[in-house]
């Protein structure tokens, strides 16, 4: 089943404040294969593909009414990380401003003032961000928070949104009001949620499907082999897309694409060691499309060499944030060793995408 979700521009929405309080989390992600072939520049030519899913660490939003005429903001990581600072936390970051100020342009608000003003909901507002990890992962976190965002701005007044209308106006706010060279593929998985392939244009997604999934074996398997180390580096991800050749990214793209299709293909029959084969095919191409935006994990497959590491690559965009290694779990204990300090996650796959939450009891 395809699913069109292109993005649009943003129509400009009345002032609103909130009526009610409302709690919202969006699932961050990890793309299998295809990723790079999602970007506008790069799609426009036959269009893109990408295959991955929702991974269990959310982005947790929370919006209640504030005084009026004033607006309320404030970034909290719940993270902590591990002896060597791989991973911060720190203490939340707040900034409250008049609703007749113009909106800070400090780059940790940003997207917070995208998200408010695209809603309308900007008068007697707070709004909290909540996040186990720093902006820059290259997991989908800005994206999962934009989602949220959207979200739990529209319930709290009183208004539903589908997940292809977020995913849109996350994708717009990020493209038309903060300027950023993204692709379009983390505003889905936070959206939808589950096992996604992905199909692209210019415009941003125009095709979303379940992946059909051969084996009752296979996601427990991949998931049971994955791990996400955290390089201790932070980027912002249109930077380095800004940097990467737009001719090295179209040549490499038919490369990608076709990854994609052999993971994909790999689901549908139930195949991990075919799931395993597109993912180290869609490894080879990110590298080639970006050496120095590879480095690091060029860097660690080298130390992790002959350890039994099948698959190794960056997360997102490159050139810092996480990176995912596929291994057989009985290889994890000599592979965690060699990392030392680093933070490494064991990502659950296939998690829902955005929900309320829950008001905690009383």
């Amino acid at each position: 089943m395809s699913t069109p979700c292109a993005g649009s521009l943003l129509a400009p929405r009345a002032l609103r404040t909130p009526l009610r309080r409302a709690a919202a989390s969006a699932p961050m992600r990890v793309s299998f294969a295809g990723g790079g072939s999602d970007l506008p520049g790069v799609a426009l030519l036959d269009g893109g593909r990408v295959v991955g899913a929702a991974i269990d660490l959310r982005v947790r939003v929370v919006v209640e009414p504030f005084d009026r005429g004033w607006v309320r903001m404030e970034l909290a990581s719940r993270g902590q990380g591990p002896p060597g600072g791989c991973a911060e936390a720190g203490a939340p970051r707040v900034l409250t401003r008049r609703r007749t100020d113009p909106p800070r342009d400090d780059l940790a608000f940003r997207l917070i003032e995208a998200t408010l003003a695209a809603t309308g909901v900007g008068d007697g507002v707070a709004l909290r961000v909540e996040t186990e990890m720093s902006p820059g992962a290259g997991l989908g976190g800005s994206a999962s928070a934009a989602v949220a965002a959207l979200f739990a701005l529209r319930a709290s007044v009183g208004e539903v949104a589908s997940p292809e209308e977020l995913s849109r106006e996350a994708v717009a706010i990020e493209r038309e009001r903060l300027g950023n060279a993204c692709g379009a593929q983390d505003q889905v998985f936070a959206a939808f949620g589950g096992l996604l392939d992905l199909a692209f244009d210019a415009r941003g997604c125009s095709g979303v499907r379940r992946l059909a999934i051969g084996s009752p074996e296979l996601v427990p398997a991949l998931s049971a082999g994955l791990l996400l180390v955290d390089t201790a580096v932070r980027r912002v991800s249109g930077e380095v897309l800004d940097r990467v050749d737009a001719g090295a990214a179209c040549g490499a793209k038919g490369e990608l694409v076709a990854a994609a299709g052999e993971v994909a293909r790999g689901f549908e029959i139930g195949s991990l060691a075919l799931v395993l084969s597109g993912m180290r095919r869609g490894a080879a191409a990110k590298v080639r499309l970006s050496g120095a935006a590879s480095a690091i994990a060029v860097s660690m497959q080298q130390r992790l060499d002959g350890l039994g590491v099948e698959v190794l690559r960056m997360c997102g965009a490159g050139g810092g944030g996480h990176i995912l290694i596929w291994a057989p779990a009985e290889r994890h204990a000599p592979i965690l060793e060699e990392l030392g300090p680093c933070l490494v996650r064991r990502p659950a796959l296939g998690a829902a995408g955005v929900r309320l939450d829950p008001e905690p009891a009383a």
